[in-house]
Order: C-alpha cells, then structure tokens, then sequence
C-alpha cells in the first residue's frame, strides 16, 4: 500500500476482500479513531458493516498504488496503438542494444548511470514498470552491490539461490514432499 490514489474500482474491490490490505486499512482507521464504537451508535449491525465498509474504501482509495505493469491500462496499450508504434520501439531497441554491445563490450568503456540501473533491473529479474516502482531507497541498496560486474552479479545470484533454498527447506509443501517421499519410496523429484 502506497500513497498515490487511483481510480480503479475494482482494484479497490479485490483491495477489501484481501486480508493483507482490509487489516492494514482497519489499523489505519483505528489509529486515526475513525472505528471508534460511538460513531457506529444506534445502528443495525448492517448499517454499521456499510459505515465500515465505506471508511476502509476511502482509506485503501487514497493509499493503493497499482504498480508493477499490473496498472490500469492506458491509450497507448491498445493493440493497434502497439502495432503501429512497433517499428519505432524495434529500432529503439536494436538501437540500444547496439550501441550497448558496442560501448560496454567492444570499447570496454566503464558504465554509465542508465547502463547501471538497466543491468541491475535484469539481474534482479524485473521489467522497466516493476522497476519503476521499487522504493528509491531499495533501488539505492541493489547499485550500491554494483551488479554489472560478473563477480559481483555472480556472488549476488548465489545469495539468491541460497536464501530460495533455505526457504524451500523451511517451506511446509517441502517438508510434506520429503515425508512422502521418505514414506513411499518415491524418487524425491516428481518428474523423473
């Protein structure tokens, strides 16, 4: 949950009936008293679901952000739009990777700030509108391990792999499949 307000009903919806966002929106209210019983005085237990209701929405309205290429979507997503801009954002692309290859690979020369961010964007895996949306603070933690360097790139994905690892090993599905298996007799990989 974030601070810019948008105007997606249903993302609004989906907001409410998820746990996550309902009870962070209730702790909202309750901080600021708007859930205090004497408001909800003297009315059915249906009129006070709605008043309730009514107060997370506003809530969960003016804190949602919708991020991450999961937006609402925009003129320029139609099909057609995209079609017919398709040469341009061809060529741009060509372009870029062009003249990556050409500056970081064939001059060696030393990246600049763009060829930073966008390396560490695909390191970690994600597309341009995901990345736009990463707190500037977390942004600033993931160049500070200068990812663009293969051994810095290598040692980070090793980290990785390892922290999925040992979350697997704590995962509750794991420890089912390892019982089973163990039970069973059953090859600890399903697909072979």
């Amino acid at each position: 949950v974030s601070t810019q307000s948008t105007g997606d009903p249903a993302a609004i919806d989906y907001a409410l009936r998820v746990p996550t966002y309902r009870n962070q929106a209730k702790a909202m209210a309750e901080d600021e008293g708007l859930l205090h019983k004497k408001f909800f005085k003297g009315l059915s237990k249906d009129e006070q679901r709605a008043a309730e209701n009514k107060i997370l929405r506003d809530i969960i309205e003016s804190k949602l952000d919708i991020k991450g290429g999961y937006g609402k979507p925009e003129w320029k997503d139609i099909l057609a739009i995209q079609m017919l801009t398709w040469p341009f954002h061809a060529g741009n692309f060509a372009y870029f990777h062009a003249r990556r290859f050409y500056k970081y690979k064939v001059m060696k020369q030393d990246p600049d700030e763009i060829e930073k961010d966008y390396v560490t964007r695909i390191v970690l895996k994600l597309s341009a509108t995901q990345w736009e949306s990463v707190p500037e603070g977390k942004k600033q933690e993931m160049l500070r391990k200068e990812l663009w360097f293969d051994a810095n790139r290598e040692a980070y994905l090793e980290e990785r792999a390892d922290a999925e690892r040992a979350a697997k090993m704590n995962s509750a599905k794991y420890k089912q499949q390892k019982r089973m298996a163990r039970k069973e007799k059953v090859p600890e990989n399903f697909n072979d």
